[in-house]
């Protein structure tokens, strides 16, 4: 095990997969499991073999490393565990030139990729902290990065008395010495025995959590918004949660114009969608460390997750039909990657250099089996 510390000097400063869309009052842990499969059972993509294909490269996650493979239908099985817990692409994240990829249940893996399509990866991985652990969040930090990570209760493949290491919702990554270091808010210094089930980041130094209490006679949740420079933390409400969780809105007087364009024609390319189902776009960009997130509906039990990652000048949205939607001024065109075998679908998107890095999985409801992700280059 790398030498953990708390961290708590000033000099060692410090983001949505951030939740879903915003849970029920008394179900969030279990809603954000709802949101995660009905986004897998919507985002896959055309039926195909899933194998190789003119500028794609495949990578599986193989016992918390990439492996090259041919495609996801030449992938090595593996035991489909639950989505909370299985080894799977859960965020990415850019620190300064690296592209950072969250490996659930295992760690960080640092990612380059080459002006051919070809990817390296160095990998930043404990046991002791990932394993049975859900990350849902990586978040830039004045040259760090944190790392949000949650026990289940619901969907687990180990009991709570049984890890190693308890009262964890937050780590850092310090990249100069490739370890990680305790960062603990208030609440949870007091109150060992909640976990953070919910993070919402408003910015690098203002992350709102939603705290659950669960045992045999009662569950109960808390919210507040914590400073990590100052290791500060006030208590809000849950209404405040929700707001940090992103704009209850697609259109309208919230919505800057040119994004309600944008997110109407990616409900265009959604012709399945089911008139019950939420929207929810999470944009990212190499810029800014925090993602703008907007949903269609305050709240909701199903929901359909669109990743956007943005340049400047340009949008590229992930559609489950597994095609990226490109917006760049008043132009727009549409790529195609590569079809997915049936049961697999993608997951999120940046872009690196000249390629796409899109993360894939092999869904079937709350669990998950084979997992990685494709580098696939840029047509012009």
């Amino acid at each position: 095990m790398r030498h953990l510390r708390q961290e708590s000097s000033p000099h060692r400063r410090l983001r949505p997969r951030v939740l879903g869309a915003a849970r029920a009052a008394a179900a969030a842990a279990f809603v954000t499991l709802l949101l995660v499969a009905l986004a897998a059972c919507q985002g896959r993509a055309e039926a195909g073999s899933g194998v190789a294909a003119p500028g794609a490269s495949w990578y599986q996650l193989q016992s918390g490393v990439f492996k090259p493979i041919t495609g996801p239908s030449a992938a090595v099985a593996v035991a489909r565990k639950p989505w909370t817990v299985q080894s799977r692409v859960a965020d990415m994240a850019w620190l300064g030139d690296s592209l950072f990829l969250a490996v659930n249940g295992g760690g960080l893996a640092e990612a380059t990729v080459g002006a051919d399509g070809a990817a390296g990866f160095v990998y930043h991985l404990d046991a002791l902290i990932f394993a049975h652990r859900t990350v849902t969040a990586i978040v830039p930090r004045n040259g760090t990065l944190v790392v949000h990570l949650y026990y289940n209760v619901l969907l687990n493949d180990a009991q709570q008395k049984d890890l190693t290491l308890a009262g964890i919702s937050l780590v850092t990554f310090l990249p100069g010495k490739s370890d990680y270091a305790f960062l603990i808010p208030p609440f949870q210094r007091k109150n060992p025995d909640w976990e953070a089930v919910g993070f919402a980041a408003e910015s690098p130094d203002s992350f709102v959590m939603e705290w659950k209490f669960t045992d045999v006679a009662e569950t109960r949740f808390a919210y507040t918004r914590f400073h990590p420079e100052a290791n500060a933390e006030e208590t809000v409400t849950r209404e405040a949660f929700l707001a940090a969780l992103g704009v209850p809105a697609i259109s309208g007087p919230a919505v800057p114009a040119d994004l309600s364009a944008f997110f109407g024609a990616c409900k265009a390319g959604i012709p399945s969608l089911s008139a019950v189902a939420a929207l929810q776009f999470s944009l990212r960009s190499r810029e800014s460390p925090v993602r703008m997130n907007f949903r269609s509906e305050p709240e909701s039990e199903s929901a359909v997750s669109i990743s956007v990652f943005t340049t400047p000048g340009e949008r590229y949205a992930l559609l489950p039909s597994g095609q990226v939607l490109v917006a760049a001024a008043d132009a727009r065109r549409t790529i195609n990657l590569p079809p997915l075998p049936e049961g697999f679908h993608y997951t999120d998107i940046v872009k690196a250099s000249d390629s796409f890095v899109v993360s894939w999985e092999e869904a079937s409801f709350t669990d998950v089996g084979r997992a990685g992700i494709l580098v696939f280059r840029i047509p012009r």
